[in-house]
């Protein structure tokens, strides 16, 4: 298939647009990462020497009662138990290349039945386990050298910032800046786009689970097709917003362009600057 694109298969573009509104940038690579974060089986450890994964994750999990702890500090331990126990998403921060055996249970998902839930033994301790729970583990280094055995437990991400990522980024901190009711407008018109085109998924999941339910009863038939014509309707509704807006972001993005030079230049300038490290 040619222009094949394997992040359409994953992710609509709903959910892109939700994770932009938690602050995960919008280029390839970010959303690739979006998905490895969200589908993985394994745990996930962010190679995170900006913090953009770190503050995507604190802002996408502030809903389900985020904690946030390092493996440094006093309380680690109960913080994991807690989590694991009332079933909320723990996020261990500034992760060296060393990790804590004790988690190592904890990240090959060692989880056994136990009565009507599950359990998890850490260091000859038995711990409750609800199946809502989730780790993510972050790391500051740039390059970092982990071993082979917690390489096979986690699943890898970098979420080092790219020189279009961050491109994008700056354009949004410039036109802020100098034109912020323009970045205001962009925002709201993404939103509303995000909103209008979960309408039409949500419309979709709707009809194809009634098809698929249909019993063949005439009554389930007049329903079905009074349904499908009110779909109809509110998808055109839909469709001619979706138009508009189309519309109205191209001519937004013409005058961000105005900005694009600044945010080239100050991307090429950070890079410049980071490698300005290698110079003996």
């Amino acid at each position: 298939t040619k222009n094949l694109s394997v992040t359409e298969f994953l992710v609509d573009e709903s959910t892109i647009g939700d994770w932009s509104h938690e602050g995960l940038p919008t280029d390839e690579l970010s959303v690739q990462n979006g998905i490895m974060v969200t589908r993985s089986s394994r745990w996930p450890l962010l190679i995170d020497p900006q913090g953009q994964g770190l503050s995507w994750i604190r802002a996408r999990e502030e809903v389900n009662q985020l904690r946030v702890s390092q493996l440094t500090e006093k309380r680690f331990r109960n913080q994991l138990e807690d989590a694991m126990s009332f079933g909320q998403p723990l996020l261990l921060e500034n992760v060296e290349e060393e990790i804590d055996p004790l988690l190592d249970p904890v990240l090959d998902k060692a989880v056994q039945k136990s009565g009507r839930g599950f359990k998890i033994v850490l260091a000859d301790k038995e711990c409750e386990y609800a199946e809502s729970f989730s780790l993510f583990l972050c790391s500051k280094l740039a390059n970092p050298h982990f071993s082979p055995e917690l390489s096979a437990q986690v699943v890898l991400i970098n979420f080092t910032v790219t020189m279009g990522g961050l491109e994008q980024q700056l354009l949004s901190r410039v036109v802020q800046m100098e034109r912020p009711e323009l970045e205001e407008q962009k925002q709201k018109l993404t939103e509303e786009v995000n909103y209008n085109k979960k309408v039409l998924k949500g419309l979709e999941d709707d009809l194809l689970y009634r098809l698929a339910n249909s019993t063949g009863n005439l009554l389930d038939d007049v329903e079905l097709i009074e349904v499908l014509q009110q779909s109809k309707v509110t998808a055109v509704e839909v469709n001619e917003k979706l138009t508009l807006a189309a519309d109205t972001d191209i001519r937004i993005n013409g005058a961000r362009e105005e900005y694009r030079p600044s945010a080239r230049r100050g991307a090429m300038l950070y890079f410049l600057v980071v490698d300005m490290a290698a110079i003996n």
